[in-house]
């Protein structure tokens, strides 16, 4: 099967059956294309609501790259109660809430602080702050600082928790870095109102190839990883592949199919004119994908439809650069 862009290709595109794995990926592989749907990580809340231990959390590894510094690893997770404080040296927390409510503490010292290797968990956070916190919104919690989820007496917090390794290099600031305004340093959270509102002002700023796009954050990777951004699509988008990038991906409106996998035609640069063979995945709203360096992929949209999304650029895996 070949795609090309410009062509009015979604009469004629053959559906193929999609395979959703929540089992975890062996950490000897590297994990392909992954896509969790709202509707899945629904039915995966529900089944963690029952297995809650003793300290009122579940949790469920979707997928795992092996990086011996825990980072790579995308987890589901239930809270029922307040977790247990925690600090991570290495790696920085994405976190795109599923479901509930409550209050995300961060900052401040760890209390209490044990642990190695990077790893750290407390008793308690001195100082910080505070923000409320509920489905649809999404955060970025910097390396090295304290955290912890509170979750109110009889209420829920479930989320998507992807591990992103830290940027410790020197730092490329780009024309189109935004200035992060919330505390602690680098702490970023983009509300599901917020993103509404952001939402409506890229659809009044569509360019000559019907998409739009803002950046949320950039961390100064010069590789291009390690930055956030928001794009809204209101027709088919331009096939692209990145060598040393993971793609993960958070719909926040819209709908649409994602073409990927299979080969790249007439690449150039991270760009090409259409993609042969692949898949075709359906997504909407609450999906989550998973999109491996080195392989292609297009948004293809439905006449008068549109798809947005939270589009965060996690650095390859180091063992497979």
């Amino acid at each position: 099967m070949i795609i090309k862009v410009g062509v009015p290709t979604m009469s004629y595109l053959r559906i193929f059956l999609v395979v959703f794995l929540l089992a975890p990926i062996a950490q000897d592989e590297s994990p392909g294309f992954l896509m969790w749907t709202a509707s899945e990580l629904t039915r995966l809340n529900a089944t963690l609501s029952g297995e809650v231990a003793e300290d009122q959390s579940a949790r469920v590894t979707l997928a795992d790259y092996g990086n011996p510094s825990g980072a790579h690893r995308f987890r589901f997770i239930r809270r029922d109660a307040d977790g247990i404080p925690e600090q991570h040296q290495y790696i920085e927390d994405v976190v795109f809430i599923q479901s509930g409510e409550g209050t995300l503490h961060l900052g401040g010292e760890l209390g209490g602080r044990t642990g190695t290797g990077g790893e750290f968990s407390g008793t308690h956070i001195v100082g910080g702050i505070r923000y409320p916190v509920a489905a649809g919104d999404i955060l970025h919690i910097p390396a090295e600082v304290p955290h912890r989820y509170l979750a109110p007496q009889g209420r829920h917090l479930t989320y998507v928790l992807v591990r992103m390794p830290a940027f410790t290099g020197e730092t490329v600031v780009r024309a189109d870095t935004p200035a992060l305004t919330l505390e602690p340093l680098g702490f970023a959270m983009w509300r599901s109102s917020e993103l509404f509102r952001r939402d409506i002002a890229l659809s009044s700023r569509m360019g000559p190839d019907h998409s739009a796009r803002e950046t949320l954050a950039d961390y100064g990777n010069p590789s291009g990883a390690h930055r956030v951004r928001f794009i809204r699509r209101d027709a088919d988008g331009v096939p692209e592949i990145h060598d040393d990038i993971i793609d993960v991906v958070f719909i926040t409106s819209g709908a649409g199919r994602l073409f990927v996998g299979g080969r790249m035609l007439n690449r150039s640069g991270s760009r090409g004119t259409g993609i042969a063979g692949g898949e075709i995945h359906a997504v909407g709203v609450g999906d989550v994908l998973h999109i491996p360096r080195r392989t292609p992929h297009g948004y293809l949209i439905p006449p008068g439809g549109h798809i947005t999304y939270v589009l965060v650029r996690v650095p390859a895996f180091a063992r497979e650069v």
